[in-house]
């Protein structure tokens, strides 16, 4: 049997292959390694790999029931979901207020996108910088403002230091969600809303009615992103108060890559791996079946 190469068909080749190979190398293939060296001891030193069976994942299950900053470590990076979501709906509130028209709304959706944009190390440095204790902006505005009880070393405190990295991510977050919102919104038929302005709706209403259920689709699948990412962040608390103080703001994300960068324990970090890639997957595919359940019911 006898196969033509055409133009479009090498074209169409070429497209794909490079995705796949991408997927096969760095999904398919890593995926694969991680799970073999969760059932290893290696030494980087040496380069030596041991087979201990299933004593880094009997380790890591001692650890998650009686380490603290395992426990701490996993109830912030679930804390992460419902954040994600109030971060959607303020994205979506945003994103709602300039799509009428507001004076300026354009600079303003470049200024909400900015900290999209621009190096996580610079946004985290500048956020630091705002929260500093002696000369950040937020304790000089309560100075000015005479509430110097209020003042805090808010990325050194336990009682705000964590809250201060959710503040960070719902801030930085905000630009990228009003820009894929926007969309959902400018597919939106504007007679919806010049007939709801003629009934004299309320901006509740025209939210609850309209917006909501036409633009589901798309808020539920940043809400399912989000939740798949929570089991991820390392980043914004390892720049912004390196998982402290005592351990307060730590995540998931960042134990393992301590693991692997501060005590070399790559056996013990992919067995972790492993387990919090099943816990997220079962916490996805339970807010992705709450999703659509939500969406068949009338808003």
């Amino acid at each position: 049997m006898k196969f033509k190469v055409t133009k479009r068909g090498l074209f169409i080749t070429v497209m794909l292959a490079w995705p796949l190979i991408h997927y096969l190398v760095f999904g398919l293939f890593l995926q694969i390694q991680t799970l073999l060296y969760s059932f290893k001891n290696w030494n980087p030193y040496t380069g030596k790999q041991t087979w201990v069976g299933f004593d880094n994942y009997i380790s890591a299950f001692k650890s998650m029931a009686n380490d603290g900053v395992w426990t701490s470590a996993i109830k912030n990076s679930l804390l992460f979901i419902p954040i994600n979501m109030l971060s959607i709906i303020l994205s979506l509130l945003v994103a709602l207020v300039l799509y009428r028209k507001i004076p300026f709304a354009r600079f303003y959706r470049i200024v909400y996108f900015f900290p999209s944009i621009i190096s996580i190390v610079v946004v985290t440095m500048v956020f630091s910088f705002a929260l500093n204790p002696t000369q950040g902006i937020v304790n000089g505005m309560f100075d000015l403002l005479g509430l110097e009880e209020w003042k805090r070393a808010w990325l050194g405190d336990t009682q705000t230091a964590l809250i201060s990295v959710f503040v960070f991510c719902i801030w930085a977050g905000i630009g990228w969600n009003n820009v894929i919102l926007t969309g959902a919104l400018q597919r939106i038929p504007t007679d919806y809303f010049e007939v709801g302005k003629l009934d004299g709706i309320t901006f509740w209403n025209e939210f609850r009615y309209i917006v909501l259920p036409i633009s589901w689709s798309t808020i539920s699948t940043l809400i399912i992103l989000g939740t798949s990412g929570a089991f991820t962040i390392f980043l914004q608390p390892m720049l912004l108060t390196n998982g402290g103080p005592f351990n307060s703001s730590t995540t998931v994300a960042l134990e393992m890559y301590r693991l692997v960068v501060e005590k070399n324990s790559y056996g013990l970090a992919a067995a972790y791996g492993m387990i919090f890639a099943l816990i997220g997957f079962v916490v996805v595919w339970t807010v992705k079946w709450l999703t659509e359940r939500f969406e068949t019911v009338e808003i």
